[in-house]
């Protein structure tokens, strides 16, 4: 697992473990579940909304866990509340420190080509 890449480890009182990972593809799951935008969703389960942070966690278990069901999440969720806030937490501050390494002046950048015109579309 890196830390650097939005990864944290869930483990559950079972002794089962999972890894969240905090990603473009989690948010967008996370706000299909909720059904609002994801910063409205990460708004919400930082006031403590279950269902904004039931999203969360459905959608950071997608990458490694694909067959996880939102139900699955919800099961998840109750049983190991905490356990789930923290990981969320980890991945959050993990995913946060990958975006800040990316803005770092001197870091690499993709090329974006010319663009003709006030569309924005480029020349053939």
């Amino acid at each position: 697992m890196n830390p650097v890449l939005g990864e944290a480890a869930l483990k559950l009182r079972d002794g089962r473990t999972f890894t969240l990972v905090l990603d473009f593809e989690a948010m967008v799951a996370a706000e299909s579940a909720y059904g609002k935008p994801i910063a409205q969703t990460l708004d919400d389960a930082d006031k403590g909304f279950l269902g904004a942070t039931r999203s969360l966690l459905f959608g950071t278990l997608r990458a490694h866990h694909p067959d996880v069901t939102l139900q699955d999440a919800t099961a998840i969720y109750v049983g190991n509340g905490n356990e789930v806030v923290s990981a969320l937490e980890a991945a959050s501050a993990a995913s946060r420190a990958k975006r800040a390494e990316d803005k770092e002046p001197g870091k690499a950048r993709p090329r974006r080509g010319k663009s003709s015109g006030s569309n924005g579309a480029k020349r053939g």
